[in-house]
């Protein structure tokens, strides 16, 4: 019970580094990307990975993965990956769709690219503490949320 306690002091809580916001995280590991730019994110991700027993900042880019550990705010993983089909067809860049999210819903933990083929839409999919929300890729409506 006392560790419980303490571990929602205020004081752990405190201790905790604070969220980076997504531009944030995304300038630490820019240094291992290149040429790397924002605008050429198609996901993003803020939240644990249990496996590995981390929380992290993953970021997908065409043509690789990296990970940014919260605690260290170190890249923990880089990794080499294939370009999506999807990322042929027109979408708004990932920073204006952040810029969009922000703005009617709030700070997004996740945001995607992802195709929905069963309701044929390419979507910029977020997720927070609002919800789900899929926003169509090209235009930036509101198509879907809960």
């Amino acid at each position: 019970m006392l560790l419980v306690l303490l571990l929602l002091s205020p004081w752990a809580i405190a201790q905790a580094p604070r969220p980076l916001t997504p531009e944030a995280a995304f300038a630490l590991v820019a240094g291992y990307l290149g040429e790397g730019s924002l605008e050429r994110v198609y996901k993003f991700k803020y939240g644990p990975k249990p496996k590995e027993r981390l929380v992290v900042y993953e970021f997908r880019l065409p043509e690789v993965e990296v990970w940014l550990e919260a605690g260290s705010r170190r890249v923990v993983l880089y990794r080499p990956r294939k370009p999506p089909k999807h990322l042929a067809e027109p979408h708004l860049p990932f920073p204006q769709a952040l810029s969009l999210v922000r703005a009617r819903y709030g700070e997004p933990w996740e945001l995607e690219l992802k195709p929905k083929p069963k309701e044929q839409l390419l979507v910029w999919r977020t997720r927070g503490p609002f919800g789900e929300v899929w926003l169509e890729a090209a235009t930036g409506k509101e198509v879907f949320r809960r």
